[in-house]
């Protein structure tokens, strides 16, 4: 195969330059797609600078735009532990007020089962041994179906 001459690579170059420039609206920046530059590449974008400054600078372009995303990204989620780690103390003290609270509505209900069976009314004493019991085996025994995403 030939070499091209230096009127040829004109032309190729100019085909080239004309295909970018109507397709610069079609080039799009994928945010999930992180592409990684290794030294070959950079080298290959170093001997393109002279022939092609624009697409050279355009894909570095691209590439500062994806570290800054992930800049962003990894500022967002440091936020996000920062404000999971000062709601711990609440979370601490909601599931400790909720669990001190079904402790002591079982306490009462088996306190009240037991006043009334001594006050001689079996029924009442039955209602409220049966609730209590009742609700701990729902809650032991509850099945949860599998939500589906």
């Amino acid at each position: 195969m030939a070499k091209l001459t230096k009127s040829q690579r004109k032309e190729v170059n100019q085909k080239l330059q004309d295909q970018q420039n109507t397709d610069n609206n079609s080039v799009t920046l994928q945010q999930q797609n992180i592409y990684h530059m290794d030294a070959s590449e950079i080298d290959a974008l170093h001997r393109m600078q002279n022939s092609h400054p624009e697409l050279v600078t355009k894909i570095l372009g691209f590439r500062q735009q994806e570290l800054d995303i992930q800049k962003d990204i990894i500022g967002l989620e440091k936020e996000e532990q920062d404000m999971r780690k000062n709601e711990i103390p609440y979370r601490r003290r909601y599931a400790f007020l909720g669990q001190s609270m079904a402790y002591s509505l079982g306490f009462f209900t088996l306190v009240g089962g037991a006043y009334f069976a001594i006050e001689n009314n079996p029924v009442v004493a039955g209602l409220f041994l049966t609730s209590t019991v009742g609700v701990a085996f729902a809650q032991f025994f509850n099945k949860k179906q599998k939500q589906e995403t």
